[in-house]
């Protein structure tokens, strides 16, 4: 019997354009045709929150989004930062 990840869930219903994959304590928005990372999320422990990144080709890793550190944003939030801001776009083919 598999068990439902509440979380998972809640992801995949505020983000139903991606794909989401849990891995590693966090879960990673999937571009549904190319299947590349476009974001990650980690659930902030006894909250309803979540940290959010970025993949930094620079350095080769995901970056915690923002410049002033750590973010605890609700689910509403991130969806709202990652379809908005340049930096979770995803390149479209002409």
């Amino acid at each position: 019997m598999t068990t439902i990840d509440p979380v998972l869930a809640q992801i995949a219903a505020q983000f139903a354009r991606f794909d989401v994959d849990k891995s590693r304590g966090g879960y990673t928005l999937l571009d549904r045709r190319t299947s590349s990372p476009v974001a990650r999320l980690r659930p902030i422990p006894s909250t309803d929150r979540f940290e959010l990144f970025y993949w930094s080709n620079a350095k080769g890793r995901w970056t915690t989004f923002g410049n002033i550190g750590r973010l605890n944003l609700m689910i509403e939030s991130a969806h709202e930062i990652v379809e908005n801001d340049p930096i979770f776009r995803i390149q479209r083919s002409q």
